[in-house]
């Protein structure tokens, strides 16, 4: 590594700035109180962005030749100060990368400045730093009488600078709906210039979908194909002439066609084979990223598998029609998903329960090694480069609930949540232009209902909790009187109780954050939950009756907890150990004890206090057991129904469980004795997420969908 003298020139980060020149580094033109160790390690850094630094690098920068001093814990002091500059948190790095015993690594994307008059200005004095800010975001109260229209005027310079400003130091916008009409809107595509978006869109006055092209801002979108063949994945040229997209033939075969953006006459190209179904038939596939351009033209790549094949990428000539398999698996291969095409075309990423990629050639065809970039086995639910291509942006559920991540495959880092991407997103594009990124958002409005499980009524169901807002996650109280429930009746989801009827709703938690996943205490007295109020997923607990929440966990994420029956335990699922596996703490607070080395999502206590019950993904959730001490982890159930494994409930005879699709779903009891599962009753669906039994196992509740939809959400000035 070369040694770097202090240069003229400034560096921008995120929303901070460094010179170098005056020793100075600057939050939105604030300056930062940073020490000259943590400075010099932060320049060091910089200086050799994605490399990374070793600790003597470091030693050798900080102190000259001969000086005796304790090295190791004045460089961890140092960077400990740097991270709390920065915000910076060591177990999800957004710029610094601790790599154990080799040093550290600079992951933000970098930009060089040349030296100008406000990275020079002289520092606002401490104590003004508050007052003087705010000015640039409010007029005085009193004006806004006197002035009149021209305070509108002003109020409008002031968002155009702070957009202005937002766009200079490189702050992704948050995320905003591009389009809110009623229906499913999903497969995004960006024109080259990133000025359009061509997307599928299912109307509900319609039978089925078609493909649409609408400009970014206002203004409607423009029909390209009728929607009476329920077209579908729709994928821009790279030279913006074409679109290509796909049609279904029938529930397991689609035909590709190409024609102008701007309309026209069709060019039927190939078809394909879909064994496990496509849209309109088959909902529940994902269908982001299913086509895709080579850079030159010549090339479609896709998705596609014989009758009873998995699914794997597919070459197909933009000529020809010819089609070639370009990627293979081992036996228990269970399909490829998400693709995602390098803009310079050298470099194929793809979704195989894991992110992969592979070298390719101008004819798109692997010339290299397989790499396999994550080891976490969660769904990839949206898959892009960026326009650089210098990183991957992906939606994973790696943390327990569907998130927006970032990392660079070279050299590789961890990933880092994108925290300007909304709840819930789902296939990702990423303009080549203009700095913009658009996914998919679902919606829905939910009720909790009661099912009857005994006697002659069994089945038969009744709403408990329903209002004009997203009612989900329900949890009887140990009474059985009460009920524990997530609600975004205040505009955030939050925890709300009420009576088992839905009668005197209270809210129990005000964090203005994502809140939710409530769980009893055996006494009734006390509610665990988690929340991202911190910006990552904490377990908290707070009074039934409501006061103030005290946290459990206060780094990771920590998320899903449930009560041990003496009360004495919180069983939670955590990534601490750099996966997500089952944990356990004391109720009342302490060391947390690891319990799965396998792998864990949403642990319940048996009714004999004996073992955990948990749910662990592999393609699929399974049912899987270990004492509550930790040992041996076995499978004890092949298939949850559900997308986050939170449909089971352990009973006194057995564990409770949904089985099967979105289309046919049963309620079933998975006998621990004889091993044998029996059939309670059918559940009337659409239904999302977290059946709950009662204490009397006479009632399930759960949450059913009565309607929902999709949206595409727009971020701006993301690089």
């Amino acid at each position: 590594m070369r040694e770097t003298g202090v240069s003229g020139s400034a560096y921008r980060f995120g929303s901070f700035e460094l010179n170098p020149r005056e020793g100075e580094l600057r939050k939105h033109g604030v300056r930062i109180k940073l020490q000259e160790q943590p400075l010099q390690i932060l320049l060091l850094l910089l200086e050799h962005s994605g490399q990374v630094v070793s600790r003597e690098e470091i030693q050798n920068r900080l102190w000259p030749p001969g000086t005796h001093v304790d090295y190791d814990n004045a460089i961890n002091s140092a960077v400990r100060k740097l991270r709390e500059a920065l915000g910076d948190i060591s177990e999800t790095p957004r710029f610094i990368e601790t790599l154990p015993r080799r040093g550290y690594r600079f992951l933000g994307n970098t930009e060089n400045l040349a030296p100008t008059k406000a990275a020079n200005a002289p520092a606002m004095p401490e104590v003004e730093q508050k007052k003087t800010l705010p000015k640039q975001r409010r007029l005085p109260r009193g004006a806004v009488a006197a002035i009149g229209a021209g305070v509108l005027a002003a109020a409008a310079l002031v968002f155009w600078m702070a957009n202005r400003t937002a766009e200079h130091v490189g702050i992704p916008s948050p995320a905003v709906p591009l389009t809110s009409y009623l229906g499913l809107q999903q497969n995004p595509s960006f024109s080259p210039d990133g000025t359009r978006v061509a997307f599928a869109w299912y109307q509900p006055a319609k039978r089925l979908s078609g493909i649409y092209v609408k400009s970014i801002g206002p203004g409607d979108p423009v029909a390209l194909t009728t929607g009476e063949k329920g077209d579908f994945a729709p994928a821009w040229s790279a030279d913006g002439q074409f679109i290509a997209f796909m049609r279904p033939l029938d529930a397991r075969h689609s035909a590709v066609i190409i024609m102008a953006s701007v309309g026209g006459q069709e060019r039927h190209l190939t078809d394909l084979t879909f064994s496990a179904g496509i849209p309109p038939y088959h909902h529940e596939w994902s269908v982001g990223s299913t086509l895709t351009w080579s850079p030159n033209g010549k090339w479609l790549i896709g998705l596609a598998g014989g009758p009873d094949e998995p699914l794997r990428a597919v070459r197909i000539s933009v000529g020809t029609g010819e089609k070639r398999i370009i990627t293979s698996g081992p036996q228990d291969f269970e399909g490829d998903g998400c693709i995602a095409l390098s803009p310079d075309g050298k470099t194929l990423a793809f979704s195989r329960g894991d992110i992969y990629t592979i070298p390719m050639s101008d004819d798109m065809l692997p010339i290299g090694e397989l790499r396999r970039l994550t080891f976490e086995g969660k769904a990839i639910d949206g898959l892009a480069w960026t326009a650089d291509g210098r990183a991957l942006v992906f939606v994973s559920s790696r943390s327990g609930k569907l998130e927006m991540w970032r990392m660079d495959p070279v050299p590789k880092s961890s990933p880092v949540r994108i925290n300007a991407a909304g709840p819930d997103p789902s296939e990702i594009v990423i303009s080549r232009e203009r700095n913009r990124l658009i996914y998919i958002h679902w919606w829905g409005k939910g009720s909790i209902q009661g099912m009857s499980l005994t006697g002659r009524t069994a089945g038969q169901t009744t709403t408990l909790i329903s209002s004009s807002r997203d009612e989900s996650h329900p949890k009887y109280s140990p009474d059985g009187k009460r009920m524990a429930f997530e609600s975004d009746r205040s505009g955030k989801v939050e925890v709300w109780i009420s009576d088992i009827s839905g009668l005197n709703s209270r809210q129990l938690t005000y964090f203005g954050a994502w809140t939710g996943s409530p769980g009893w205490s055996p006494d009734g007295q006390k509610i665990a939950f988690d929340s991202d109020k911190t910006g990552r997923w904490d377990i908290y607990v707070v009074d039934s009756e409501g006061g103030e929440p005290v946290p459990l966990t206060t780094s990771s994420s920590n998320m899903r907890p449930s009560w041990s029956h003496d009360g004495k335990w919180i069983y939670f699922t955590s990534d601490r150990s750099g996966s997500l596996q089952i944990w356990k703490i004391p109720a009342s607070g302490g060391k947390p004890i690891q319990l799965t080395r396998k792998g864990g999502m949403v642990a319940y206590e048996s009714a004999d206090g004996k073992s955990i019950y948990y749910a662990h993904y592999a393609q699929r959730f399974d049912l899987w057991e270990v004492p509550v001490d930790g040992g041996e982890e076995v499978k004890v159930l092949n298939s949850i129904y559900g997308y986050y494994g939170r449909n089971f409930a352990p009973g006194k005879e057995g564990v409770y469980f949904l089985d099967g699709n979105q289309f046919a779903i049963d309620l079933k009891l998975l006998d621990l004795r004889t091993h044998s599962i029996h059939t309670i009753a059918a559940v009337p669906g659409p239904i999302g997420e977290e059946m709950a039994i009662s204490p009397d196992e006479q009632w399930m509740a759960y949450t059913k969908v009565e309607y929902g939809g999709s949206e595409l959400m727009l971020i701006e000035n993301f690089r």
